[in-house]
């Protein structure tokens, strides 16, 4: 550890000597710069192992400073130091690739934990920005809204960091795949990913699915075995449904956050878990903890990053890509269409199921037209009806009417979405169902713009 240096950036000559001494004592050296402009400098002319910057600084604070830093060293550990209860700032630091957070007062041993924990895990490899929009994007998350986009481009810059994510919707609305792709955009991807749906398993077994058991730690405990966060060691552990738990597993779970270590039901020994944690809830945390059936000091630890996804009905423009990308899915070996009054019906309707009940419609309706198109009469009822409604209203944002050729509709559609895509063909492809390939040849026969 001898030849481990940290960079100790803060403007309180006290406080960066109580720092200092902290991490001396598990054999770092270190050195300090004043404020925001000597760290950027310090950075500069050499390379530390770990930074550790106070937020709040004079002349460049640690914000500004860490943005300048992050393009000098994007690999460089960094652990920001808040206020008391500054969480914003904290947040906002983490989207710029801080890796952890410390709250004043400093507690000293975690500020140690921390910090060996940093230096014990690998950092993400440097990218360019050219492998960044070819490799980190998450490809299985499709659609054209706004609301999309942002999900996108937040679930890459989360997969760079070690931040802790919650991810909010409605059920059906893709949580898991959230969590999933996060795992396989991070450094982590290699490591097991380990999915619990804390509302599935019944209130006296959670604890142990959770932390694992001791043999005899109560009837029929039999053998040792170990628990979730033991398995998803070195990976990413998904918590669906979190608000669910109870408040004493939720102490529990924020120790873990916290301290990164925990001990079997029944257990003595700590156990350090090396994971990315990612949570889901269907419910609003403000509601949760205003009404006591959520610990407020676990929702920020949890909502270091927070991703909110839209139900169905709010993007509607989303609907058509999403049922492209799922016929692809279920049938990779087909060419399976949807009928324009299908493909209306789809549109219009609200799905209360989100993606979930679509993808369900999608495979019911495949049983039903085999090899064929998808006709209204392979829809389920509710659906079936909505085909024979005659409609006025556009059916995507493109403002086409039913009866227009369908040439006209499918060149318009390719135009938006490259233009709401920034002129991506790959993202446009996907989210249209079509072969790179096809796009191309498509973008030349309609003479299209990529942007």
């Amino acid at each position: 550890m001898k030849d481990r240096i940290a960079l100790i950036a803060d403007d309180e000559p006290a406080h960066r000597r109580m720092l200092g001494a902290a991490l001396e004592s598990i054999g770092m050296q270190c050195r300090y710069a004043v404020d925001g402009e000597e760290a950027v400098r310090e950075v500069a002319v050499f390379t530390p192992h770990l930074l550790v910057l106070d937020l709040r600084m004079p002349r460049l604070d640690g914000l500004g400073a860490l943005k300048r830093i992050h393009e000098l060293l994007p690999t460089l550990p960094v652990v920001v130091v808040t206020a008391h209860g500054d969480i914003r700032a904290a947040v906002e630091a983490m989207k710029l690739g801080a890796r952890d957070f410390l709250e004043k007062p400093i507690d000293i041993e975690e500020l140690r934990a921390v910090a060996l924990d940093l230096l014990d895990r690998p950092g993400p490899a440097a990218r360019s920005p050219a492998a960044d929009a070819d490799q980190d994007e998450p490809r299985s998350l499709v659609g054209i809204s706004s609301s999309m986009r942002q999900a996108r481009e937040t679930i890459r810059l989360a997969a760079r960091s070690a931040a802790t994510v919650l991810v909010r919707g409605e059920s059906g609305t893709g949580k898991e795949v959230v969590a999933r792709a996060i795992h396989e955009l991070s450094d982590r991807q290699a490591g097991p990913f380990i999915a619990m749906n804390c509302a599935a398993v019944a209130e006296g077994v959670l604890e142990s699915e959770l932390f694992g058991h001791e043999r005899g730690s109560f009837t029929g405990a039999e053998a040792r075995r170990r628990g979730r966060f033991e398995l998803a060691d070195g990976g990413t552990l998904f918590l669906d449904e979190v608000a669910e738990m109870q408040p004493h597993l939720q102490a529990k779970l924020l120790r873990v956050l916290q301290e990164r270590c925990f001990e079997r039901v029944g257990g003595v020994t700590p156990i350090r878990t090396d994971i990315r944690v990612v949570a889901a809830t269907n419910r609003i945390p403000t509601e949760e903890i205003a009404s006591g059936r959520m610990r407020e000091d676990l929702y920020y630890r949890l909502a270091v990053v927070e991703i909110v996804l839209q139900p169905l009905r709010e993007r509607r423009e989303d609907v058509l890509p999403t049922a492209h990308h799922l016929l692809k899915r279920l049938k990779p070996d087909g060419d399976p269409r949807l009928s324009a009054q299908v493909a209306s019906a789809l549109t219009r309707y609200d799905w209360p199921g989100n993606v979930r009940e679509l993808a369900n419609v999608l495979e019911r309706s495949l049983l039903f037209a085999g090899n064929g198109e998808i006709r209204p009469e392979h829809l389920p009822p509710s659906l079936r009806a909505l085909c024979s409604q005659q409609d006025a209203e556009p059916i995507t944002e493109t403002g086409v009417r039913p009866g227009v050729p369908l040439e006209e509709v499918e060149r318009e559609l390719i135009q938006k979405t490259l233009m709401a895509l920034g002129g991506n063909r790959t993202r446009t492809a996907e989210a249209l169902g079509l072969s790179r390939r096809a796009l191309l040849y498509k973008i030349k026969r309609f003479g299209l713009r990529d942007g």
